[in-house]
């Protein structure tokens, strides 16, 4: 049964939606669980309540007749509103929800200032844990921060090891083997619980759910091609929207995560990475990184080495057509 653990300092969350059945059914759910909500059914009105109500997080329904979601983000924005997803500075985070789940919906979104895309119908449970995943204190890791160097030993060590990864992935075994070899190193080098390879394939038509096909997971070698609902990881979904790493540590001992955590059975690890992996500028799907509960904090050498991870198995896959996804 799920915990009714009270929230240390209420979440308030506006769901800016005209379907009454929607928004109190997500509404009942969100209380229940320790939530302070109101209730939008215009754009206008959503615009309101933001400047009264001082929400920490705006659902909003993209299509909304009187205000379409670009138009609300850049009021948002405009008006000092819109909070990003590193820290919010007492602004609201806006999800935005559409039936329609076309990758340039979700960019035009994200580029408009939102931090999250949800397709409807959503599930409350989804919700749930998209809202987890933003409270969460995180660090966006770019591709080119170089992080600390002072360390010498940890800095040789994982030069060392970036070596040993470097020749794995210039092998020329077959993909499964040469991606259970990487992922492997990727345990090894952070005591990883699991270390799993995941290609997206997103649904264009709307309403459908995101899935991936794991492609290779350290803990198992005959994975390859294990179907999963990637609604299910809203960290994965987070990275394949933002194409950038996302670094979670010490969740057990953030005190809103250890307030929240017993709401959604999912978070089940204290740290964890995930990297997305490209081929050329297109996202083929994520590296994700698992990390044991005894684990409280990341260096920034973990987090490097499994973005060189990511690049080196982007490579392998682009270096054998046959593994990679048939454009549709």
């Amino acid at each position: 049964m799920v915990g009714r653990t009270p929230l240390p300092s209420t979440t308030r969350v506006l769901l800016a939606e005209e379907s009454s059945f929607v928004s109190d059914r997500l509404k009942d759910y969100l209380e229940e669980r320790g939530f302070q909500v109101r209730v939008a059914p215009t754009g206008t009105a959503a615009l309101e309540l933001v400047r009264s109500f001082k929400p920490d997080f705006v659902l909003y329904d993209m299509m909304l007749s009187d205000l379409h979601a670009i138009g609300f983000l850049k009021t948002m924005k405009l008006e000092g509103l819109l909070g990003d997803d590193k820290v919010s500075n007492g602004r609201a985070r806006v999800f935005v929800m559409s039936s329609h789940n076309s990758q340039f919906n979700v960019k035009e979104c994200l580029k408009a200032g939102a931090v999250d895309y949800l397709v409807k119908p959503v599930k409350p449970e989804d919700v749930l844990a998209r809202l987890i995943l933003h409270l969460q204190v995180k660090r966006q890791i770019l591709e080119s921060d170089v992080g600390d160097r002072s360390d010498t030993g940890q800095a040789l060590y994982y030069m060392h090891l970036t070596e040993l990864l470097l020749r794995e992935g210039l092998k020329l075994a077959p993909q499964p083997e040469a991606l259970y070899n990487l992922v492997g190193m990727l345990s090894l080098a952070t005591d990883a619980v699991r270390v799993s390879v995941i290609e997206a394939h997103i649904a264009e038509t709307g309403g459908s759910a995101t899935k991936g096909l794991v492609r290779a997971s350290h803990d198992k070698r005959d994975i390859d091609g294990l179907m999963i609902d990637l609604e299910k990881y809203p960290e994965v979904i987070f990275v394949l929207r933002s194409e950038k790493t996302l670094a979670l540590d010490n969740l057990k001992g953030d005190p809103t995560m250890a307030a929240i955590a017993n709401l959604h059975k999912s978070i089940s690890f204290n740290a964890i990475v995930v990297c997305p992996i490209r081929l050329g500028s297109e996202m083929w799907g994520v590296l994700s990184v698992r990390l044991p509960e005894t684990k409280k904090s990341l260096s920034d050498f973990e987090i490097r080495f499994a973005q060189l991870t990511a690049h080196v198995i982007g490579t392998v896959i682009a270096r054998q057509p046959a593994f990679v996804r048939a454009a549709s």
